[in-house]
């Protein structure tokens, strides 16, 4: 399994993973990695059927993603991994997953969070992880489909604070 892009996006499989994000890194594999859905028979069949056939899915808990790695089936095949909140991406890092390029795409605001741009809202928890994975160096961009352009999060993240 070769990672070639980790996306935060709460929304999971929708139109805009299977039209653009797909084609646009040529992915191969699918990978999902949440706790609830992993556990959820009906829902992942849902999901699973969306991709097309010639795409390998998995869903699987956030712990488990690290093990995909030695998948036979997966070996070489260009990956994208979908998490649903930032914390499942720094789990992600926690765990060892290796990649070098974090998209979050859409997150949903709250009470206690603040929008960055159209479609993510951080709160100070968010934060706290973005700075983390961006001091272990990985690459962090905001950007909702390919054909955008991609805005590194150092430009905006002190954007609104006092």
């Amino acid at each position: 399994m070769d990672i070639v892009l980790v996306r935060v996006d709460d929304r999971l499989i929708h139109g805009q993973i299977l039209e653009s994000w797909i084609p646009f890194i040529k992915a191969q594999c699918v990978v999902v990695a949440n706790d609830a859905l992993a556990g959820d028979q009906f829902q992942r069949a849902i999901l699973s059927m969306a991709i097309p056939d010639r795409i390998k899915v998995r869903i699987v808990p956030v712990e488990e993603t690290r093990g995909l790695a030695s998948d036979p089936e997966l070996a070489g095949l260009s990956t994208l991994v979908i998490v649903s909140s930032l914390l499942d991406a720094y789990r992600l890092r926690e765990a060892d997953v290796e990649f070098g390029r974090l998209n979050i795409g859409n997150m949903k605001g709250s009470e206690t969070s603040r929008q960055i741009s159209y479609s993510v809202w951080i709160s100070d928890e968010d934060e706290r992880m973005i700075r983390a994975m961006l001091d272990q160096g990985l690459a962090i961009n905001l950007q909702s489909v390919p054909r955008e352009r991609e805005i590194d999060i150092r430009s905006i993240i002190d954007m609104g604070k006092p």
